[in-house]
């Protein structure tokens, strides 16, 4: 590894030597005679280093055959002879150099230094001085910085698709439903949710609402009770109601459900948090709710799960958003005129319409960002790339991308609420996973993978590019 002062030095003498080059370009007509005159001198050298060439082919032959050798093989050889070849060698070498005043490093680097300062040339240039503009172009062009460069239409399409994300949030996805008491009177829910809603499959008579009816009679689950066996008896979950079941009882989330349900139903129990109206916490709970449970198989407590949920999902209440359950175990935080804390504000965003149809809705947000970014993003590198396949959600310009996008949806979110006098219900659950999805990956990018792929980058660079580039240096 040379050091920062080799390195200097070293541009220096490349520095001069580039200076004598380019002058020498200008008046190579005049020295094609000292050039034809230079080539006699040297041709002395090369047939020392013809001959040389023939005695290593020889010690390769001797060394073959020499099983076969004898003593008097060797009567007429004189290893002296290659001592004073490579003698020769070196003089002719050291006569060079001699003609151009070369004694030492050191001392060659000070005459480069004088003469570059002398012709009134940087000594200190970069390295980049000595290519063609073509070479330059070509190295920047696979810089590993220009693969991950944006411009001005990446611009426009970032801030473009974030900022219909954050209109759309604002003017459709709104709040759950319209409020007319409280400290939120007079907000306007989303009409898309409204519309949702308006189907009660506990009301209808369509195909739908007689298939749910039918699966809530066959799928039964145990965490549908609001109490359980504690050692007294039966004892009534603290908190638990019709209405706030399914947000304390972790088998009614649509991703959490297929882990916890799934396990309830197979052992008879109930998980989840219980809530204390004085103390306002959340605590965590597990009991059994069927003494005289009868084995379950884990295929079947799927279908059950699967069947409880579709049966639940078009009823008024509906099913908590994802993970919204898990929420509830946040027993910190003072949000709000009232100081809410988060397992609070989770369980009173459920009780006023917060569920997993409103959920479906404010995934159009992120929606809109994945639609028309991917697809600009996507028709961009087939056009530059041709059909080469790619992992866009691993790509680190186009991660950033969607990472950029998302945030400026998310901020539009922020404003979004703040406008709606911090309502909660305001939240666009779904645009923050998405910015969460992104940003984690992105966040390991820039901390852990960002120097090993730079390496990487220039590993796989072209050995025949650098072939091309030296031989361009060289003419």
């Amino acid at each position: 590894m040379l050091s920062d002062k080799a390195i200097v030095e070293l541009g220096i003498a490349l520095q001069a030597q580039n200076c004598v080059l380019q002058e020498l370009k200008l008046a190579v007509s005049e020295l094609d005679t000292s050039l034809a005159e230079s080539a006699q001198k040297l041709s002395s050298v090369s047939e020392t280093t013809h001959q040389l060439r023939e005695l290593e082919a020889l010690m390769d032959e001797l060394e073959a055959d020499q099983d076969w050798i004898e003593e008097e093989d060797f009567g007429d050889f004189d290893p002296n002879q290659i001592l004073s070849l490579y003698e020769n060698r070196q003089q002719s070498i050291f006569r060079e150099l001699t003609k151009i005043g070369f004694k030492d490093w050191d001392s060659f680097v000070r005459q480069c230094q004088s003469y570059v300062l002398y012709q009134g040339v940087d000594p200190l240039a970069p390295y980049e001085a000595f290519l063609t503009e073509a070479d330059l172009k070509q190295l920047q062009d696979e810089s590993y910085n220009a693969q991950y460069k944006w411009d001005k239409f990446d611009y426009i399409f970032v801030l473009a698709s974030g900022v219909l994300a954050s209109l759309t949030d604002y003017l459709l996805v709104k709040i759950p439903t319209t409020l007319t008491t409280g400290e939120y009177a007079g907000q306007v829910g989303s009409p898309i949710t409204e519309w949702l809603k308006s189907y009660d499959s506990t009301k209808s008579n369509d195909w739908f609402a007689r298939w749910a009816e039918n699966l809530s009679e066959t799928c039964k689950v145990p965490y549908d009770s609001m109490s359980y066996t504690g050692a007294g008896g039966v004892e009534h979950i603290a908190g638990m109601f019709p209405k706030s079941h399914r947000i304390q009882s972790f088998g009614h989330d649509p991703v959490l459900g297929f882990v916890f349900g799934v396990l309830d139903i197979m052992r008879g129990t109930i998980t989840g948090f219980s809530y204390d109206n004085l103390t306002h916490n959340h605590t965590w709970m597990q009991g059994t709710v069927w003494s005289n449970h009868e084995p379950v198989g884990l295929i079947e407590a799927i279908l059950r799960q699967l069947g409880h949920l579709i049966s639940d999902v078009a009823t008024p209440m509906g099913l908590p958003a994802p993970f919204m359950t898990l929420m509830q175990g946040i027993n910190a935080g003072s949000f709000g005129e009232k100081g809410r804390t988060v397992g609070e504000i989770a369980r009173w965003m459920y009780l006023n319409g917060y569920d997993f149809r409103h959920f479906l809705v404010s995934g159009i947000t992120p929606a809109v960002i994945e639609i028309s970014l991917r697809a600009y993003i996507m028709l961009r590198h087939y056009s530059e790339y041709g059909e080469t396949k790619f992992d866009l959600a691993s790509h680190p310009k186009y991660r950033t991308m969607l990472l950029m996008a998302h945030g400026i949806a998310t901020l539009g979110n922020a404003g979004k609420i703040t406008l709606m006098q911090g309502n909660p219900l305001a939240i666009n659950y779904a645009e923050w996973m998405a910015f969460s999805r992104y940003l984690l990956p992105s966040i390991k990018y820039w901390v852990f993978d960002q120097h090993k792929l730079r390496m990487e980058h220039l590993e796989n660079i072209n050995s025949t590019g650098w072939d091309q580039l030296l031989q361009s240096s060289d003419h």
